[in-house]
């Protein structure tokens, strides 16, 4: 299996907006029963505008290929919990098919290592497939070396969050 991280063009744009809805479907299961989760009357789960990962300086997008096949995206950006902290994982998503075996864990690990720093990820804390697997990818990546920790972030409006904050092993 051949993994591809590329960094996603101004035309891929509306690529990642349209995995989007899938990447929103996927956060239903568990997230589905919050308010503004609610399945869209017309059937097509929206996601938010992610235009802006090609507007600022201070954000990355990124398609994922698996054997030259669309396999997801990962979009990282310098908005952190704290001033200390360089980069942050703003949306991630692996198309169910790649889901669960390696393909996301590669492709954190390779992220990582390509911007080093403070790092954070944060979940929704009922969105317990997501709370699994990045404690178990940071778990494994920084060797137990991570702060755990649930806070209420600002955006899109304020919500409980929960972090897991370790530094990049990533070359300088």
């Amino acid at each position: 299996m051949q993994i591809a991280i590329n960094t996603a063009s101004l035309e891929d744009m509306d690529t990642i907006q349209n995995l989007g809805r899938f990447y929103v479907y996927d956060m239903s299961r568990y997230c589905g029963f919050l308010s503004g989760w609610q399945t869209p009357e017309n059937g097509l789960f929206e996601c938010i505008d992610l235009s802006r990962y090609w507007k600022e300086p201070n954000r990355h997008p990124f398609l994922i290929r698996v054997d030259n096949e669309l396999a997801g995206f990962v979009l990282i950006n310098k908005l952190g919990s704290t001033p200390d902290v360089d980069w942050n994982i703003g949306e991630f998503f692996i198309v169910s098919k790649f889901q669960g075996k390696g393909v996301g864990s590669y492709v954190a690990q390779q992220i990582f290592n390509q911007f080093p720093g403070i790092w954070e990820t944060s979940q929704i804390p009922e969105n317990k497939a997501a709370l699994d697997f990045w404690e178990k990818v940071v778990d494994s990546y920084s060797n137990g070396q991570f702060e755990k920790s649930l806070k209420t972030v600002p955006e899109p409006e304020p919500h409980p969050m929960v972090i897991l904050k370790f530094a990049s092993k990533g070359k300088a």
